[in-house]
């Protein structure tokens, strides 16, 4: 990106620090006052007999309005006049950073920090902007954990790259870039980006942060006249605090988060050591990515406020001296700072087409002289070049021309006004149907992607289904062996059932009469020989009893092989049920199907329209020549541009009083909510939303309401 060398210029950073009242772990432990505030612009600590000079130091009853005003506030500035911008917190944990950034409440009039009120601020600034301005606003969010960037508008993306060219600078590469158009759109990301943040809970604060928060916002201006651009860059940066084990009792997970958090924390005094030692050669921003992400905030294209945050008490004096030191030294940091001017492809084809139209201009007026001097008898000079032409054109400046060639020097004036107009008509049509080829082709590539995620839906619903037919041919081949199982079961039994009929007719046939009584019998029994006191059915009444026992086994066996029938018989009607609901889901994608092969097929019909409209409007464009085309830039059309003109009111609500700065120790005072719903438009689902531009207009007497709370 091409920047305005002539506004570039030296600056220091700014160095704010301020104090927090003492928190309830102090008042336990008998902490005392360790600090005194002499004025606005220093520190004195009696018990080392060192003071420390800052730019501006702001006590314990320090409002927020008044830390954002002079911290923040011009950088916020300098953004909408095209320079880069950088606020980040710095100190201990439980110092107060992320109430300074983010508030205890981002919709609390008093209490909401520097984030927050940037947006209402940089909106503010786009609703008083000239009319013929517009602008492009995106906004990105991420944090560095454990030395890994992720992306809290998306967390899957958990390990984000760094590059660098010369046309961007330091960026993070594939990082979810969200356009805005109104306050509320900002508020609804940032409660996303809150919910997703790393928190925990320690000795010494019960939201501690444990990743560095990096706020991002762009804003690309553009001049409708001269159609030039600019580009500020804002990151606004809660850092992790630093921390001692020994206070904050880390260990596990804590411990580690800790260790990182001190480590780029310590690569980062690394960096500033570096650019203030004039001896050092070279300046280790690659160490971590926290420094590597502020490489253009520190010692770059920025300008940069650093707030320094500090606990008064004697509980953490040792702190509080060491975060003061490390103002010091940020504060003699040097960034050169300039503004971001890129000259876009528009205004260097408006040079362009300026350059010819004076080219044509001057050759129809050297056309006109020649005639002239012929008409007046005056030699022609041999020398052909623009230098020679215009000595010769000045010659005869004072001839008088007749009045024929006034009337036809005006006619042809006329004629090259007409041209101008159709060739500006031409453009403004030219441009609109671009614009609407390129939503038409966005829309067809939407259809695309669609109708291939409906396909593959498609196929994974019939190989589901395949296999699920496949299930049900297994289990009705099952069942189909079970019923030959059971019919043979069956004939077994009835052959045992004969059988033992059979028995029990020849036992009672040996049982017939002619035999003797039973009483004869026993008498007989009782009187014979012990060989003859042998039963000779005992035999046959042993088979009997083991025929009796396999009945019953079968039996069971048959009542097992029943109801693993009709548990089969539960699973088939499951399983047919399942492929039902299959055939009916399948259905409905080819029914989806063929509604999005219809949208792509109407897509295709208008693309192919508007080319042929683009064609036919390219010939007629060409036809009326190069004269007149310094036209007027052409603005969007409203199916993509949604501007806020003048006169919208702002929807952030009136606030008439002002509070003190209540940190207590703690960086964050309320849990975060849960992430707003989709429909509230703060979701970043692509990787980059939909552009709005928004175009500057004063505002009418009394119809706008501007949120200004008092002073303290």
């Amino acid at each position: 990106m091409a920047s305005d060398g002539q506004n570039q210029h030296e600056e220091s950073i700014k160095v704010c620090c301020r104090f927090r009242p003492q928190n309830q772990l102090e008042k336990e432990q008998s902490g005392k006052i360790c600090v005194h505030v002499q004025d606005d612009d220093s520190v004195y600590v009696p018990s080392s007999d060192n003071s420390f000079v800052f730019d501006r130091v702001f006590g314990v009853d320090a409002t927020q309005k008044e830390v954002y005003d002079y911290a923040a506030k011009p950088i916020i500035n300098a953004v909408l006049r095209g320079f880069n911008g950088t606020v980040f917190a710095y100190g201990q944990t439980a110092s107060g950073k992320t109430f300074t950034m983010e508030g205890s409440d981002i919709e609390d009039q008093v209490y909401m920090g520097v984030i927050p009120r940037m947006v209402w601020s940089i909106f503010d600034g786009i609703y008083h902007a000239d009319d013929y301005i517009e602008f492009l606003v995106k906004v990105s969010i991420v944090e560095i954990y454990n030395e890994r960037i992720r992306d809290l508008l998306d967390p899957k993306k958990d390990n984000l790259k760094i590059h660098e060219d010369k046309a961007r600078g330091v960026f993070i590469g594939e990082v979810t870039e969200t356009y805005v158009g109104s306050e509320q759109e900002i508020f609804d990301i940032m409660k996303v980006g809150s919910y997703n943040r790393s928190v925990a809970v320690t000795n010494l604060n019960e939201h501690s942060s444990r990743s560095h928060l990096v706020f991002m916002l762009t804003i690309e201006q553009k001049n409708l006249h001269d159609r030039s651009c600019k580009v500020g860059k804002l990151h606004l940066v809660d850092l992790a605090g630093s921390e001692k084990v020994a206070k904050t009792g880390a260990s596990g997970d804590r411990l580690d988060e800790a260790k990182n958090i001190n480590r780029s924390l310590s690569a980062l005094g690394n960096v500033i050591n570096a650019l203030t030692d004039r001896k050092s050669t070279h300046v280790p921003y690659r160490d971590s990515k926290l420094s590597r992400v502020l490489q253009e905030s520190l010692g770059g294209n920025a300008k940069t406020s650093l707030i320094i945050t500090c606990s008064p008490s004697n509980f953490n004096e040792q702190e509080t001296i060491s975060t003061m030191r490390f103002g010091q030294r940020a504060k003699m940091i040097k960034n050169v700072v300039k503004v971001n001017h890129e000259r876009s492809v528009e205004e260097l084809k408006l040079l362009l087409e300026r350059r010819e139209q004076a080219l044509v201009e001057l050759r129809a007026r050297l056309t006109t002289l020649e005639q002239l001097l012929r008409a007046n008898g005056i030699a022609i000079p041999q020398e052909t070049s623009l230098s020679t032409a215009g000595s010769a054109a000045a010659s005869v400046m004072a001839i008088s021309t007749t009045p024929a060639d006034a009337a036809q020097k005006a006619e042809l004036m006329e004629q090259l006004q007409d041209m101008r107009e159709k060739l500006k008509n031409a453009s403004e049509q030219l441009g609109e149907v671009n614009r609407e080829r390129d939503e038409a082709q966005s829309l067809l590539r939407f259809a695309e992607d669609e109708k291939q995620h409906l396909a593959m839906e498609v196929m994974d619903v019939k190989i589901e289904r395949e296999k699920v037919e496949y299930e049900r041919n297994e289990q009705a081949g099952e069942i189909e062996k079970l019923r030959h199982e059971k019919t043979a079961l069956m004939q077994e039994l009835e052959e045992l059932h004969k059988s033992h009929q059979a028995l029990i007719q020849s036992a009672a046939a040996s049982a017939s009469p002619s035999t003797p009584s039973k009483e004869s019998m026993l008498c007989t029994r009782c009187k014979s020989s012990p060989a003859e006191d042998k039963d000779p059915d005992r035999p046959l009444k042993r088979k009997v009893s083991q025929l009796d026992k396999n009945l019953e086994q079968l039996t069971v066996m048959y009542h097992k092989l029943v109801a693993q029938n009709s548990g089969l018989k539960v699973e088939v009607s499951e399983s047919d049920k399942k492929i039902q609901r299959k055939d009916q889901r399948i259905q409905q994608l080819e029914r989806n199907l063929r509604e999005a092969k219809q949208k792509y097929e109407k897509l295709l019909t208008q693309c192919a329209n508007l080319t042929a409209m683009i064609d036919v409007r390219g010939r007629k464009t060409c036809t009326c020549g190069a004269a007149g085309s310094n036209s007027q830039s052409v603005r969007r059309a409203p199916t993509i541009v949604r501007p806020l003109r003048g006169g919208v009111v702002s929807t952030r609500p009136e606030g008439n009083s002002s509070g003190k700065a209540g940190v207590n120790g703690a960086e964050g005072a309320a849990t975060p909510s849960p992430p707003p719903s989709a429909s509230s438009g703060a979701e970043a689902t692509p990787t980059s939303s939909s552009p709005v531009a928004l175009r500057g207009m004063k505002p009418r007497e009394g119809s706008r309401t501007r949120y200004d709370p008092p002073a303290r």
